[in-house]
């Protein structure tokens, strides 16, 4: 063997055993695609990199947790994360490496679930003790050591079966003065848009504050760190940007008509409902929005990197960034799965990262 190939196998096994030897589950987020810009602070979110774990987005590499499960929130001082399993919820301390569940909660079955800024209480969306498909999601309160539940809303009537939906997606306003939440658009109808909602922690004070307009099915409220403003995702009345999909009201397909479909975009809004801004407009679908720790950009998931026929598709979504006027967009999570290349355009090859939350 002549030297030059000699030297060259032998870069090649040093390069593999430094890889092998990093961290597991640690991924720097530069890619052979692109270069993908780390932010300031950690950013935690559930993707399918680990079938369904919890992810740690910082310094610019994506560590996995020993977690499963998803919708991580971070606590405030940022040490811990609480999450969910199915209707279980529990705590993960990153500085004892320990693990806890929150056991009197689960009983309520819950849905999506915020903390209190003081990390005293948790608010959730549930269909109560007496779970039914009929029954819709309310909002409950309950303190962290699971005593002192209190309901805050009481949606009732409706549509029946799985779109009885109700009240879901609650979070807590960083002041500690109000709880946004999606809610029914028309409180006791089978119209199947959302609004967004406010209420105080004590049920007083409910209102509507986002509703049918030009934009339509608004979800996902999170607040801005000053609790000023609300970002949210949701689709345009008439988007001309909307694309055609096969409809199929029958199962032998004998009935198969063309619809139209609207993208979800990401908007801003004053904490009243007011002065809504549009800031997100290329054709994708955006959602899972949050506010950075210093308020001046936006953390989101999307499935912009891959399109098939110009529709949105299931491949993949990744975690983008964006300020709050809505310039300077950057992509911060790869497509590919964690040990994997984007060769093939299959499922198993991209990942599906969704529900960031975000701390300095």
């Amino acid at each position: 063997m002549n030297i030059p190939r000699l030297i060259l196998l032998c870069s090649v096994i040093m390069i593999s055993i430094a890889v092998s030897g990093c961290s597991k589950g640690v991924e720097n987020v530069t890619n052979g695609d692109d270069q993908i810009t780390p932010v300031r602070g950690k950013i935690t979110f559930t993707s399918d990199r680990g079938w369904g774990r919890i992810f740690l987005l910082k310094d610019g590499k994506i560590e996995r947790l020993s977690l499963e499960g998803g919708s991580g929130r971070f606590s405030t001082d940022g040490n811990k994360i609480y999450f969910r399993i199915g209707y279980r919820l529990f705590v993960y301390d990153m500085l004892n490496n320990t693990k806890n569940e929150l056991t009197e909660i689960n009983k309520y079955e819950p849905y999506d679930f915020d903390l209190s800024p003081d990390n005293k209480q948790i608010v959730f969306a549930s269909r109560g003790q007496k779970f039914h498909n009929d029954i819709p999601n309310n909002i409950y309160v309950v303190d962290i050591d699971g005593t002192g539940y209190r309901q805050l809303t009481f949606f009732t009537s409706g549509p029946k079966g799985w779109n009885a939906a109700g009240a879901e997606r609650p979070r807590w306003s960083p002041d500690g003065k109000t709880i946004a939440f999606t809610g029914p658009s028309i409180i006791g109808s089978s119209h199947m848009a959302d609004a967004i909602y406010t209420i105080r922690p004590d049920g007083t004070d409910m209102k509507k504050i986002i509703e049918l307009g030009n934009i339509y099915n608004p979800r996902n409220p999170s607040w801005s760190p000053d609790s000023k403003k609300i970002v949210f995702q949701a689709r345009l009345k008439n988007d001309k940007q909307g694309y055609e999909y096969i409809a199929a009201s029958n199962k032998d397909r004998s009935n198969v008509t063309k619809k139209m479909s609207g993208y979800t975009y990401l908007f801003i809004a004053n904490a009243d409902g007011t002065d809504i801004r549009q800031l997100t407009t290329k054709q994708f679908d955006d959602g899972d929005p949050v506010f950075s720790p210093d308020g001046q950009q936006i953390c989101f998931a999307s499935h912009r990197h891959y399109t098939k026929d110009k529709i949105p598709n299931a491949l993949g979504s990744e975690l983008y960034v964006i300020n709050v006027d809505g310039t300077n967009e950057i992509r911060i999570t790869p497509a590919q799965l964690l040990g994997k290349h984007n060769i093939s355009p299959h499922l198993g090859s991209y990942a599906t990262d969704s529900s960031p939350d975000w701390h300095e």
